[in-house]
């Protein structure tokens, strides 16, 4: 195309001709840039055109951040950065001086009984000194004022008697939501991790609601990929399928297919899968590039696998 001008500027050359020749130019460029793009498009390897081999990424399966409820003081961060922890160990612990002296306060108020013990002795009392002037009713000794009397001290001593017992209950919730108060003052593990970061340091105060530690679970590892529509049809959860890491000094492992989201990103023409690869040694990391490589299944589907995001 860059030669159009000197082809159509040549001596000897009429214009009408001139406009002829230029067209023919014109047509000869389009044809043969059209030839150049077709034999780049037949050069192109298959594997990039309708190709089932997906890259995606490695992910942790779970990650957590444990954070105190309210104001507090860290005493001490028993899981190391770097570290592993197991399901329902202490990892960071909080003090809680202050707070078990109110859950020992509750705990107390929550088992004794002399409250509505007192209070059943004194409907005991009213109730004896009703019937006693209700004997006498009707005598010189015992006036109709003394009887209303005695009629609403019984109904107050008897709903005394029930305010003492609800009172008691109340208290028993108390003492349950202080315990429970004093237990997050004890920042455990919500499952089998590693440590990634501390957020707070021993001796640091942190306020309600503010992170300590950052856990992440690595076994299983989870893979997030993006496949083209025209795959949509053909996977299903519990599938196994390879995943190999793009660098070759980690080793390829069996993936079985967790999630397949049926709700496709429009702009993209994408939707995303999830696989699930175990790495009870360790050796892979979050975030290692992987290829999956959809053509066959790596094995039969697995029987207990459910469509469903974590």
């Amino acid at each position: 195309i860059w030669m159009i001008p000197m082809l159509t500027n040549q001596r000897g050359v009429g214009p009408r001709k001139e406009r002829v020749h230029t067209r023919r130019v014109y047509r000869y460029a389009v044809l043969g840039a059209a030839l150049v793009i077709f034999s780049v498009a037949a050069a192109e390897p298959a594997a990039t055109r309708g190709s089932r081999v997906i890259v995606g990424m490695t992910t942790a399966f779970e990650t957590a951040t444990l954070a105190s409820v309210q104001p507090a003081r860290i005493a001490s961060i028993a899981a190391p950065e770097g570290g592993t922890v197991r399901r329902g160990e202490i990892v960071a612990q909080l003090d809680e001086r202050a707070q078990r002296a109110r859950t020992e306060m509750a705990k107390s108020n929550a088992e004794t009984g002399l409250k509505v013990e007192y209070a059943r002795v004194r409907w005991e009392r009213a109730k004896r000194d009703l019937e006693r002037l209700q004997k006498l009713h009707g005598s010189e000794f015992a006036s109709t004022k003394e009887m209303s009397d005695a009629i609403a001290d019984e109904q107050i001593s008897r709903v005394e008697y029930d305010l003492a017992h609800f009172n008691q209950a109340q208290a028993v919730l108390e003492y349950e939501r202080e315990a429970a108060m004093l237990g997050e003052f004890r920042l455990r593990a919500p499952f089998d991790g590693y440590v990634t970061a501390h957020l707070k340091h021993s001796g640091e105060s942190v306020n309600e609601l503010e992170g300590v530690v950052t856990l992440a679970q690595l076994d299983p590892l989870k893979v997030v990929l993006d496949c083209p529509m025209e795959m949509a049809a053909t996977l299903s959860a519990g599938e196994r399928y390879w995943v190999r890491p793009v660098e070759a000094r980690f080793p390829a492992r069996v993936g079985t297919v967790m999630f397949v989201n049926r709700a496709a990103d429009g702009g993209s023409q994408t939707f995303r899968v999830k696989l699930t690869v175990e790495n009870g040694d360790g050796v892979w990391p979050a975030g290692l590039k992987v290829s999956v490589d959809f053509s066959e299944p790596a094995a039969p589907p697995a029987k207990s696998a459910a469509v469903g995001d974590r």
